[in-house]
């Protein structure tokens, strides 16, 4: 789980084939073999989504999917309809079938790179429940057109840290001419507590493109305060890489910088005023960021979207002049329906603006339960959402 407020992050499941009984260990990963057969509804790589109910037994058509009623919360001229094209496109059976994180990296090529956090891969029943299996910690999904395909790691994770009881969990990514590079946040068990688990490290991971060859990973931070890399802003001829420091149950905003399109050249630190390579004199400039958020840029504005920092549904934007300061005019454009819905919460919304479809920005959010076996009960009970939103400007 992309998160420092969950309870299944502490949780794995490992399939015993002689007892059929699944065990719920804290804080290891799960290993679980999955084989490539010629259905593909078994298949470990590509698998297949369903655009219509696949009991329907026709095509369908998406009709009017602006909400509307008391479900409402934001104010004129904001309106939001759910992005069934992106919703169908996540409501999966085969390959790929659940996670959250949910970044998205727009290759150079035309296709998209999803990265994920804890992710299931394997079949689910067509009723959405799951047969079983285990969590991957992290799972890169290749976009290509409709077509969406796993690739393959080891048994446990697509990229594992070197470090022994360590797991990655994913930040933003960027891509430039043939190289991809994508954050990815070392963890590691504290003690044995539900909540006895810390960031270890922050990397830099660097994949060759098209065919995601691992290059290398580079180590930028050991125990970090920060979390540098939860969002990546190219602009004015730098990546700025924004992060969350925790202290209680708020979440301040930090942003460091590299010069260039290479994030394993030189950070610097926003210090409040100017820049410093000093990480200890990074100054917070916002208050109550969740633990995933995106800062984007629209035409000379700068947008800072943010879901509510303790696990409320509610979904804000904010905007400025510059990339690091002065985010203002809070604005609430949307309320995630399943939170607090039985067991589940939503968490980390995230924006996806080379969706943008018309001036509307994609948003999406990852939804989860508070009881574990909710996840194998219904698909849909940890898998990320998506709206769209209009008049956020």
């Amino acid at each position: 789980m992309q998160m420092l407020f969950s309870h299944k992050s502490c949780y794995m499941t490992t399939l015993f084939s002689n007892t059929g009984k699944y065990l719920l260990l804290l804080f290891l990963a799960a290993i679980v073999p999955f084989t490539a057969c010629k259905d593909e509804t078994d298949d470990f790589t590509s698998g297949s989504f369903y655009p219509v109910d696949p009991n329907s037994g026709g095509t369908g058509s998406i009709g009017d999917t602006t909400i509307t009623g008391a479900a409402v919360c934001w104010e004129a001229p904001v309106s939001v309809r759910k992005a069934s094209d992106f919703n169908q496109r996540f409501t999966r059976f085969s390959g790929w079938t659940g996670g959250d994180a949910t970044y998205s990296v727009p290759l150079p090529d035309g296709r998209t790179l999803w990265i994920f956090g804890d992710s299931f891969i394997g079949p689910v029943n067509p009723n959405r429940s799951r047969p079983g299996g285990g969590f991957h910690r992290n799972a890169f999904v290749m976009q290509d057109g409709d077509a969406m395909t796993a690739l393959t790691g080891d048994a446990s994770a697509f990229v594992t840290p070197a470090e022994s009881g360590w797991w990655y969990w994913p930040g933003h990514g960027f891509a430039h001419g043939d190289t991809l590079q994508v954050i990815l946040f070392g963890f590691k068990s504290t003690g044995g507590g539900a909540w006895d688990f810390a960031y270890a490290s922050i990397d830099v991971a660097t994949f060759s493109l098209p065919g995601m060859k691992l290059l290398s990973i580079e180590r930028k931070f050991t125990d970090p305060a920060v979390n540098y890399g939860a969002c990546i802003l190219e602009d004015g001829g730098y990546l700025y890489l924004y992060g969350a420091e925790k202290q209680g149950l708020s979440k301040f905003l930090h942003t460091a910088r590299v010069a260039g399109n290479n994030l394993n050249g030189q950070w610097e630190y926003f210090d409040g005023v100017n820049w410093t390579t000093d990480p200890a004199a990074s100054a917070r400039h916002f208050a109550h960021v969740s633990e995933q958020f995106s800062v984007f840029k629209r035409n000379s504005r700068y947008y800072l979207l943010t879901q509510h920092h303790v696990l409320g549904g509610e979904i804000y934007l904010y905007d400025a002049d510059n990339p690091v300061s002065g985010f203002d005019h809070k604005k609430q454009i949307y309320c995630t329906p399943q939170t607090n819905e039985g067991n589940l919460f939503t968490y980390n919304a995230f924006a996806h603006t080379q969706f943008s479809q018309g001036g509307d920005l994609l948003v999406s959010y990852n939804v989860n339960s508070s009881v574990f076996a909710d996840l194998f009960k219904n698909a849909d009970n940890y898998r990320p959402f998506f709206v769209r939103v209009k008049g956020w400007e």
